[in-house]
């Protein structure tokens, strides 16, 4: 069923490079579309069943990611990336992370720009669908939607609902992603690529200095776009069809923006006490809040500078929108445990609290579900730190590149380049996927136990 969607990923940067003359590059994201186009005309008459299980769809997430990853490998190496930098490129790209290990790219066509930007919007979006679907889960956005005959359960009808809506608000904030930046660009390709790079919170730039050669109010646009996404797409269709505070209430929107807000605010302080520039500090801080991965300046230009964007890094943003991390969502729920844990300990035995969130009881599924994510997220980043300390990397830059791939966010101290040995490009392939599939998808789709028959 997904067949055309991936065929579509390889076949409209294939479209612009033949447009561009680029043949080469046309000729092997060409050769990519095949396979799928083969598949969907294979089984396009089976379709999918119709009591999909929570289980099935986070594997078929999974797999297409995998499949994503693939698929535009051929495209990069045209570009004279050899298969491991490629597929490096390719992961970053639809995991919409931003990191990179290609040189020369300032002499890459337009087609080759617009295959990492188109990656990473595809990306975005289908991160977007599964935030609602999986991680938010189908009743919530239901409701919010006002689908409330929808049942939690049906997985896929409810999904192609979340599906459409936040497609159409995707679609419209690219278009006018595209209209702001346009005045501000050199011109309207860098205005493209960007708004591509930036409504998915993906990072990659047509420049090698990423966003530091641009002007400060193109520099500002770009990284408020990545803001408009990092809430989640549910706001605008709520706050459109019910109003502005309705859509406060119902959303994510409000801890997002106020976490935006007072971690730019403080990285500015912390600069001007320091004798930095605020703006380049703010700006980067909101980057890596964001998980966007563009920079205005080296993030390792002060001492504490990459310690205050770590942390921005591993909480990330809201879920529901194109941002990785933790999720602020689930910042805010640890905070309300702890409060409850407080509450409790106050409280006579007979008394009765529960745990809320925007009103409602927040489900034993959401506890366990946050405890897991947790978990995998510290399991990994331990993990991956002590392969990059065996392989003699330094400490704190290795720990901040690590926690950028796991939360899909694209700033690097410089550990992450052409020169990384393979097997720590491989790792870093390895944290991105995990990251941006929230640990467990691309867990259960890895183990054989999901795919043993049970009698």
């Amino acid at each position: 069923s997904h067949a055309p969607f991936l065929a579509a990923l390889v076949g409209l940067p294939a479209l612009v490079a033949v447009v561009e003359g680029d043949w080469p590059l046309a000729a092997a994201l060409g050769v990519a579309c095949v396979p799928c186009l083969a598949g969907w005309a294979v089984l396009h008459k089976t379709g999918p069943p119709k009591d999909l299980r929570g289980i099935e769809a986070a594997c078929v997430l999974a797999i297409l990611f995998l499949a994503g990853s693939l698929l535009p490998v051929p495209g990069f190496l045209s570009l004279g990336m050899d298969p491991l930098d490629a597929l490096f490129e390719a992961a970053s790209g639809i995991t919409s992370t931003g990191l990179t290990v290609a040189t020369g790219t300032e002499n890459w066509s337009f087609a080759a720009h617009f295959l990492r930007g188109w990656l990473q919007w595809c990306g975005g979006f289908a991160i977007v669908v599964a935030g609602m679907a999986l991680l938010i889960g189908p009743g919530d956005t239901a409701r919010a939607l006002g689908r409330t005959g929808i049942d939690d359960r049906d997985i896929l009808s409810s999904s192609r609902t979340q599906a459409r809506a936040a497609l159409a608000v995707y679609a419209l904030l690219t278009v006018l992603g595209i209209a702001l930046l346009l005045p501000l660009m050199p011109s309207t390709k860098e205005a493209v690529l960007l708004t591509l790079a930036a409504v998915s919170t993906g990072g990659f730039t047509p420049r090698p200095d990423s966003l530091a050669g641009y002007t400060r109010p193109a520099q500002a646009a770009v990284l408020a776009l990545c803001l408009a996404t990092t809430l989640s797409l549910l706001f605008y269709i709520v706050c459109r069809r019910d109003g502005l505070r309705r859509a406060i209430r119902q959303t994510n929107a409000a801890p997002v923006l106020v976490w935006a807000v007072l971690g730019t605010a403080g990285a500015a302080a912390y600069a001007g006490f320091s004798q930095g520039e605020p703006a380049d500090m703010a700006l980067n801080l909101l980057s890596a809040v964001t998980t966007a991965g563009f920079s205005v300046a080296p993030v390792n230009e002060s001492a504490a500078g990459p310690v205050l964007l770590l942390l921005a890094m591993v909480v990330g943003g809201g879920a529901g929108s194109t941002a990785g991390g933790i999720k602020i969502d689930r910042i805010v729920l640890a905070l309300r445990m702890y409060s409850l844990a407080l509450l409790r300990m106050r409280s006579p035995p007979a008394a009765v609290t529960t745990l809320k969130a925007r009103g409602a009881l927040v489900s034993e599924g959401r506890i366990v579900a946050f405890t897991a994510v947790v978990l995998c997220y510290a399991i990994s980043l331990g993990l991956l730190w002590l392969v990059f300390a065996a392989s003699g990397a330094p400490p704190l830059p290795s720990l901040f590149d690590i926690v950028s791939a796991l939360s899909t966010v694209g700033l690097s101290t410089g550990v992450t380049g052409p020169d990384l040995v393979p097997h720590l490009k491989a790792a870093l392939i390895a944290a991105m996927l995990l990251g941006r599939l929230e640990f467990l998808a691309l867990i259960l789709a890895l183990s054989p136990t999901t795919w043993r028959k049970r009698g």
